[in-house]
């Protein structure tokens, strides 16, 4: 909010609403997260990216420059560091990039909360799967995943769910920029401050608004900075000092025994700090708060079932702060409901809870919006129209006018924070007047205790660690001071960029600046341990959550994080390696073959590498054997599984308009992007750490062998070959578990059932003459691409029926209890984008009749027609070739097939009258592929995936092929189940190839639960 005329408080390097970004860090074992904007243009897309730290150098860099060394307070103790992961930024050892997650109103990110995980009782609003926990281990249990909040220029705030990584919600209400939050986790509180002047409380497990509080008065500015001092902290107050100016009397009434959770402070644009009880005492006289917090069951009351928006509150101008225009006028007059989540405008339908004069001092109830210029008419017609009609639940509120440290600084208080002094709570704020200030914050008064002054620039950021406290200068400047003594024990000076945002992890201290570095010190030296680029341009805030000591006592595995922890870097490792099946990435194939068969021998599982055919690359087997003790009722013999998937994958070129490097795997919005990282990478690392983490536990039942090709995508060649040398290696199958398909849509897990075969032939018509000028000979020979095209089109009629004679007629009947099955998938899809997809580029219009075309009818296409030499417009080629595919389907032979698919060619070439010749040449042939739906894996799968994602699975077949699959149904005497973890939209073979983090998560706990279950049948 800027000064009339432009005009700026004392010593302010940035205006707070114009500001174009913040950050969150994720430090420890788990993640490291920051935001990214760029503010050099005029509307942002906010955003948060998480990223991991490794660990610090074995060689400190050399101390930055410093005024004095005094000794250094103590800090926290040490906590260990994992081992260097592999990092995809070369320039970076310091960082991996995890995700970034993105707003979606186009505004740039200015603050953020992050609130740890819970128990799962307490989240009573599930998103679409029904569910937002994850395992803390595949099989082990759950635990609700926390969130970020991050609060946005536009006035939103945005929920990202740490789990999934991807937008859970967005609360809406506050008219100006959300400029900082605070959680209150005893509470379930989330607590947001706007440059409209006002404060607002979220419950968080509903994300309904419970309080909606106002300044004292229209003079307050933006609300920069909060702190939250539970009630117990505050200390007892003189009453005899209450006059003396610093102090700042509030002394509410106490009813009874019922005390506060806690108490508020704000620190404001108009040089003030203030402050209000929560729950306030009126409330506390009366009834429980709306969301009380006493409740195990975690239930809410039927007039608790709110809505993540609230209502906007039209702030009255300022008369020092605020230049007046005609658009603020008109916002005044005229209201403006807030977004109801169909995007209709709406207002609720209760009132605002009318309070009594007697109301306790520091929670008054507020007035009505005086309207500003108006008419005693316009008056009128505003009471009317902007009329706030609060949720139930909501109680409105007002800083009361004696809860105020009025000039609390000379400056815009920009930063607030508790800390150790003395073994004294108490609350430090900073300004842009340089100095910085330390209060007691009292059961009855706010008392000042010190003033630390500094000949820097404006204080920005705070981070404290007991006794301790840092804080961040304009400049570039970071000074920490001993709160005992008072005393400024270190100065350090990374750089000449204002310090905007800093984070304390134990024995490290992470700065930001407004150039987009992030620096690493290390607090038992105070030498920089390390610095990178972090974003582009601005870091405005910075969080530490879900952190672990790496003990090695510790029960939890790397591999207990999924793929936010290890299993992240390793997918990254994998990615980047360029494992396409030629000649020309055949070295580097080899490479990620080995590097895959190091990952799985460090899981746990027995590998080596079997060879292809010559000149071809190798099969990696992997054997994760049983460790569980024996149960009494299971049989003698475990049982054996046998995966199979592959390494390999298609070229990815800059050609094709990749949003990202397709090989340096990135993550937005919960998605992993790059080439692999679905077909079929990601997959493969996900079945290998269920196994890996129940045979840590020694809970694994059943051995799975893994083989892995690379020689999918063009055709598996040598594959069968390897298999079949190696078959005693491999050992006797029960069961073959593929992961090499993906679900419908993007909401409906699935299983899948059937595949078409397939078969590739490559036509050619040859000339026995050169190239010919069709000036000179045209019509007077016969021309090879003429024929082509004629033989073509006797393949297929006008309708696209195939025409070969016979090439029906063994085709399997639709069956009742099949056709059953495509029904429920065209019910389920009712309502949403997928059913939309399932006909989209389609030529039939009816959902089902488009499914049972797509998956269980034959087709034949015809892909792409070659001439020799070049294609010039007035040249005869003396040679054309079509590439041509024929989808088979149950019961169609192979052999047959081809057989029908010759004869008809001799016989629609042998009707030309043409000297050419014909060849037809098999390239690739795959047979079909149709499940067992009564076998009791299937089954027992079904339900794993039922209890994860709490929605039965859709059956479904597919139009592709799986070349080896049916060869090792026959070779093993075994039915396949085969398990789509990725989802329709995750464009494998395409650009930005991609996969979603929860859905590899999850497959990672459905098929530990399939392993243990499978055990027992």
């Amino acid at each position: 909010m800027a000064a009339p005329n432009g005009l700026q408080g004392p010593h302010e390097p940035l205006s707070p609403s114009s500001s174009s970004s913040s950050s969150a860090m994720m430090n420890g074992q788990l993640d490291f997260a920051r935001s990214l904007a760029d503010s050099s243009t005029p509307r942002l897309t906010g955003g948060l990216s998480a990223t991991r730290p490794a660990p610090a150098p074995a060689a400190p860099a050399p101390a930055p420059a410093s005024v004095a060394d005094p000794p250094t307070a103590p800090i926290a103790s040490t906590s260990k560091n994992p081992p260097t992961p592999p990092s995809l930024r070369q320039e970076d050892p310091l960082a991996v990039l995890l995700t970034t997650l993105s707003a979606d109103d186009g505004e740039s990110i200015l603050s953020i909360a992050v609130e740890e995980a819970r128990d799962d009782a307490r989240d009573q609003l599930g998103h679409r799967f029904g569910t937002t926990s994850t395992s803390t281990s595949a099989g082990t249990g759950k635990r609700q995943a926390g969130r970020v909040y991050g609060g946005s220029q536009g006035g939103n705030i945005h929920v990202w769910d740490l789990a999934t990584l991807s937008l859970r919600s967005r609360l809406t209400g506050h008219e100006g920029a959300v400029l900082a939050l605070q959680l209150v986790p005893e509470r379930d509180w989330l607590i947001s401050a706007s440059g409209d002047g006002t404060i607002r409380v979220w419950h968080t497990p509903t994300l309904s608004l419970v309080y909606l509080i106002h300044p004292p008065h229209d003079n307050t500015g933006d609300i920069l900075s909060l702190a939250w001092i539970p009630f117990s902290m505050l200390a007892q107050g003189d009453p005899a000092r209450n006059k003396n100016g610093n102090h700042h009397a509030t002394a509410p009434p106490r009813i009874e025994n019922r005390k506060p959770a806690g108490r508020l402070f704000a620190g404001c644009q108009d040089t003030s700090i203030q402050w209000i009880d929560l729950p306030p005492p009126f409330q506390l006289a009366t009834e429980e708060e709306p969301y009380a917090t006493n409740n195990t069951t975690g239930r809410m009351s039927p007039a608790s079932a709110g809505s993540p928006h609230s209502p906007p509150i039209f702030k009255t101008p300022s008369r020092f702060f605020d230049s007046l225009t005609e658009a603020d006028r008109a916002k005044s007059r005229v209201g403006v409901s807030s977004s109801s989540p169909s995007g209709r405008h709406s207002l609720s339908t209760s009132t605002v809870p009318t309070l009594t004069p007697s109301s306790p001092v520091g929670s008054l109830p507020k007035a009505s919006p005086d309207s500003v210029g108006l008419t005693a008419e316009q008056e009128q017609t505003t009471t009317t129209t902007t009329m706030r009609k609060l949720e139930p639940h909501t109680v409105e509120l007002q800083f009361d006018a004696d809860c105020i440290a009025p000039f609390a600084h000379h400056g815009y208080v920009y930063c607030l924070t508790l800390a150790k002094s003395n073994e004294r709570t108490v609350l430090v704020s900073g300004s842009g007047d340089e100095n910085i200030n330390l209060w007691q914050p009292g059961l009855d008064d706010l008392a000042l205790l010190a003033t630390l002054e500094s000949e820097y620039d404006a204080v920005l950021a705070f981070a404290a660690r007991d006794n301790t406290l840092f804080a961040g200068h304009q400049g570039g400047v970071i000074k920490v001071w001993d709160l005992d003594s008072l005393t400024c024990v270190r100065i350090l000076r990374p750089h000449n960029h204002d310090i905007l945002a800093l984070s304390v992890l134990s024995s490290s201290l992470f700065s930001s600046a407004a150039n987009g570095t992030v620096q690493r010190w290390d607090l038992r030296t105070f030498r920089l341990g390390g610095e990178w680029l972090a974003h582009d341009n601005i870091v405005l805030a910075s969080d530490i959550w879900d952190v672990r000591d790496d003990d090695v006592t510790s029960p939890l595995s790397p591999l207990d994080r999924g793929f936010q922890g290890e299993l992240f870097h390793t997918l990254a490792k994998l990615v980047s390696y360029r494992t396409i099946a030629d000649s020309e990435h055949r070295e580097e194939c080899r490479q990620g073959a080995l590097y895959l068969k190091r990952v799985l021998r460090e899981m746990g599982a027995e590998t080596n590498l079997l060879p292809g055919a010559p000149g071809k690359n190798p099969v990696v087997l992997a054997t994760f054997r049983a460790n569980a003790p024996p149960k009494p009722a299971t049989t003698p013999r475990r049982k054996r599984v046998l995966y199979y998937g592959h390494y390999d994958v298609v070229s990815a070129t800059a050609s094709e308009r990749w949003d990202h490097d397709p090989w340096k795997m990135s993550g937005q919005n919960g998605w992993l992007y790059g080439r692999g990282v679905t077909d079929n990478k990601g997959p493969i690392l996900a079945i290998a750490a269920a196994a890996s983490g129940l045979r840590r536990r020694q809970e694994l039942e059943v051995d799975l062998v893994m083989a892995i090709e690379g020689e999918e995508e063009t055709g598996s060649a040598g594959f069968q070959e390897a298999i079949k040398r190696n078959r005693d290696v491999i050992g006797d199958i029960d069961v073959i578990l593929v992961s090499n398909s993906y679900w419908i849509g993007e909401d409906w897990p699935c299983l899948t059932f059937g595949l078409r075969g397939v078969i590739h032939a490559t036509l050619r018509v040859q000339s026995s003459r050169e190239n010919l000028h069709s000036g000179i000979w045209g019509g007077a020979t016969a021309e090879p691409l003429t024929d082509l095209v004629r033989i073509l089109a006797s393949l297929t009629a006008p309708d696209g029926t195939v025409q070969i004679p016979g090439f029906l007629s063994d085709v399997r009947r639709l069956t009742a209890a099949e056709r059953k099955l495509y029904e429920t998938i065209v019910q389920r899809c009712q309502g949403g984008d997928t059913l939309k997809k399932l006909t989209s580029g389609s030529t039939i219009s009816d959902p089902l009749q488009s499914l049972i075309t797509r998956w269980r009818q034959p087709a034949l296409s015809v892909h792409k027609v070659e001439v020799v030499g070049p294609a010039q417009k007035s040249l005869i080629p003396s040679a054309a070739s079509a590439a041509v595919s024929i989808r088979i389907v149950p019961d169609q032979s192979l052999t047959d097939i081809i057989s029908k698919f010759k004869a008809h060619l001799t016989a629609a070439f042998a009707t030309l009258r043409t000297e050419n010749k014909l060849t037809v040449e098999i390239t690739q042939t795959a047979d079909w592929w149709l499940g067992d739906l009564e076998s009791p894996f299937v089954s027992a799968m079904a339900k794993c995936i039922s209890a994860q994602w709490h929605l039965d699975p859709l059956f479904i077949r597919e139009g592709g092929s799986v070349p080896s699959l049916p060869f090792l149904e026959q070779e093993f005497g075994a039915h396949a189940v085969h398990f789509p973890i990725g989802t329709s939209s995750d464009n494998a073979h395409l650009p930005n190839e991609r996969i979603r983090v929860l859905n590899l998560e999850h497959g990672q706990t459905i098929v530990s639960k399939w392993l243990t279950r499978i055990a027992e049948i």
